[in-house]
């Protein structure tokens, strides 16, 4: 008896005669398999090719298609677990055209070709006699070892006059007189091809055809390799191509040089090459005169393509049953990705958003103790799950957040990004969320409640039955929220969600003050930390105020003399004294020093000598307690500069319009040109942000 482990080549094929060419090339055929899987009905034949151990199956007699041939191959590589590659051979209609002159025993190969593997599935419409046709899809193409022997063996055909017919004479030579007879080759004036407008009745074939109904062919000479190998497209279908009209359509629009009905049944089970022996032209003039013949030219290529292999390069490929796994888990991740699609987007929650990947982040040394002690609660096991910072508008919430978020996220700890956006990097709450959504039809349109519940709630009960990974979720600027129900009900469920048991998971929100207060965690305060920033010491704010403007204005200044080569700045520039005193009128809003940055850097209007120079002026003009003042000022006086009395009613004018706008249609109630408006807004640019889609 064979093991089973000892063979690396399966080869599948449809019908007996194909069964029976393929054993008439074995070098040495073995034993039958001491062991299959239990639920395997595959026949079997094992032999060795060349170098090489083979299994051969065939589809059960009367059985065909692509689902039978699937079943076939899925149950071959259960029970010989180490095929590397895969090889279905047989016979196949042929598409012949002006440009391919494909004949009766002639062999086509499946080759990459347009982007795609070889094999073309399509399915007849319901009205075959109305040609109606679906593409469906395209077979992988085959495993690399396969495709290298196969331009081997090209290049050794075209060194040498012996070819397949020679093979298939050598192979006959010997066996029983009437295998010769049906797998031999049939006289050449048997190969006859019928115009396309010609079509056999479903009385039976045309007894006495005339010349005119062929379309006249030249012999092959010599020269000419007969039977030919020809590379290309095969298409595959559940049923059989009967139609001349139908097949020249697919070969002139799709390349289509063979039609069969196995192949594409092994698109996601079987990587493989397919060979095909053409035994027909696909048309209603079918019949079996030509089947042995082609099938023992596909056979004998098939041989020859197993001798080229080199041991070691097959040996090297992956095995087929760890491929077809691998393609299974893509299906599955493709089909859950497809059901988390169904999940509305909130546009610019998740953090890796495009708009978001310059926003910035906290510098390096800046908010060091604050970072930390976040950093230590979103990995601590204490009952403290939510941590509200808060804070006026200005100072820096934001960035922080988006600071944490990014650590969480590199530590594999953020759990938020999910709920905002479909992701994959929490592959513990995937599969739970895909199942909430296929139990709930249209999940996106329930009410906050009853998403919160299955998409949030249940999602990370279960998670937590089979993980004890800790989540963090990240909510930032709460009280940017519209509507103030949806604020109240989500702090009331996030309320649910820290009482639960599902005791690994943290909540970090940040809003301003009011809103902490407004909608304080009431009843749980040994669930939760609250930070204000305003409490965070002056000297630590003025320390990570002063890094923020040396690191920034640093930037500006290299900047500036990289693309001004003749108005340097000097390498100690600004100085010491004004970034002190930017830092002591900024103190505690980073928002303050954030827009003199962006003030000085706008060279339209100077050098960041002169910006810098009007923004300071502007400054000392407010007064140190006027924070509002100094921080926009600068560019409303910048924008008003050298312009004459009427000129500054008209801008300001605009300028109060424009703050007033919230969509398109808001300039057009105001009177206001869009590119009017675009333009002055940009000259605003050091303080009012639009997305680049507003205009």
């Amino acid at each position: 008896m064979s093991d089973p482990a000892k063979y690396t080549i399966g080869w599948v094929c449809a019908v007996v005669a194909e069964y029976v060419a393929a054993q008439t090339f074995l070098d040495e055929k073995h034993d039958h398999a001491e062991r299959v899987s239990q639920h395997d009905n595959n026949e079997y034949t094992l032999g060795r090719m060349g170098a090489h151990n083979v299994v051969i199956a065939v589809l059960p007699l009367g059985e065909y298609g692509i689902s039978s041939a699937a079943s076939v191959a899925r149950d071959m590589v259960h029970s010989f677990p180490n095929i590397r590659v895969g090889l279905m051979v047989g016979i196949a209609g042929g598409a012949p055209t002006a440009e391919k002159d494909i004949r009766l025993g002639d062999v086509v190969v499946s080759s990459p070709s347009g982007g795609h593997g070889g094999v073309l599935q399509y399915d007849f419409g319901k009205a075959i006699q109305g040609r109606e046709f679906l593409m469906t899809g395209f077979l992988d193409q085959p495993p690399s070892v396969l495709r290298t022997a196969v331009a081997g063996l090209q290049a050794d055909f075209e060194q040498t006059d012996d070819g397949l017919n020679e093979m298939v004479e050598m192979a006959l030579i010997n066996r029983p007189r009437k295998m010769v007879k049906k797998y031999g080759r049939p006289p050449l004036e048997m190969d006859k091809l019928f115009r396309s407008d010609i079509v056999s009745g479903d009385d039976g074939p045309i007894l006495n055809p005339t010349e005119d109904m062929f379309i006249a062919r030249p012999p092959r000479t010599d020269d000419d390799d007969d039977p030919a190998v020809h590379f290309g497209t095969i298409a595959s279908a559940n049923r059989l191509m009967k139609d001349a009209e139908v097949r020249d359509k697919l070969a002139t629009e799709h390349g289509v040089l063979c039609f069969e009905m196995e192949a594409a049944g092994l698109m996601n089970h079987f990587p493989c090459l397919v060979i095909r022996g053409i035994c027909d032209y696909s048309d209603s003039h079918k019949n079996k005169d030509w089947q042995g013949y082609a099938a023992m030219t596909a056979a004998a290529y098939a041989k020859a393509l197993i001798c080229r292999i080199q041991t070691t390069k097959l040996e090297a490929e992956r095995k087929v049953r760890e491929e077809i796994a691998s393609v299974r888990q893509e299906l599955e991740d493709h089909v859950d990705d497809t059901l988390l699609s169904k999940l509305t987007v909130a546009e610019g929650a998740n953090f890796r958003d495009y708009h978001d990947e310059h926003e910035p982040r906290c510098h390096p040394e800046t908010r060091i103790a604050l970072l930390q002690e976040i950093q230590a609660w979103a990995r601590s096991s204490h009952d403290r799950r939510i941590y509200w910072l808060h804070g006026p508008a200005g100072t820096g919430k934001s960035t922080i957040s988006r600071t944490v978020v990014s650590s969480l996220f590199k530590d594999n700890l953020l759990g938020a990004t999910f709920f905002f956006k479909r992701a994959s990097h929490v592959p513990e709450l995937l599969q739970f969320i895909v199942k909430a959504i296929k139990a709930t039809d249209d999940i996106s349109s329930k009410s906050i409640a009853e998403q919160f519940l299955k998409l949030v709630l249940g999602p990370l009960s279960e998670a937590r039955s089979v993980s004890n990974k800790r989540f963090v979720i990240v909510i930032d600027a709460l009280d940017e929220c519209a509507i103030e129900d949806d604020v109240s009900l989500l702090v009331s469920r996030l309320s649910e969600l820290v009482k639960s048991e599902i005791s690994n998971v943290r909540i970090f929100i940040t809003s301003r003050p009011d809103i902490a207060s407004q909608y304080a965690f009431h009843g749980i305060h040994g669930y939760y930390q609250e930070i204000l920033l305003q409490d965070v010491t002056r000297n630590m704010i003025t320390h990570d105020i002063t890094v923020f403007l040396q690191d920034e204005l640093s930037r500006i200044r290299s900047r500036w003399n990289t693309r001004t080569p003749l108005e340097q700045l000097d390498a100690d520039w600004p100085g010491s004294e004004r970034i002190e005193e930017l830092a002591r009128r900024a103190v505690p809003l980073f928002i303050f020093a954030a827009t003199a940055c962006r003030f000085i850097q706008d060279y339209d209007f100077g050098s960041p000598e002169k910006q810098l120079a009007r923004f300071i002026d502007a400054a000392r003009d407010c007064g140190i307690n006027d924070k509002l003042g100094p921080t926009y000022m600068p560019v409303l006086r910048q924008f008003q500069a050298n312009r004459t009395k009427s000129e500054k009613r008209q801008l300001m004018a605009m300028f109060q319009r424009v703050v007033a706008i919230k969509c398109k249609a808001s300039s057009i109630v105001y009177g206001l040109y869009l590119r009017a408006c675009e333009t002055l807004i940009l000259r605003f640019n050091s303080f009012i942000f639009l997305s680049a889609t507003f205009f």
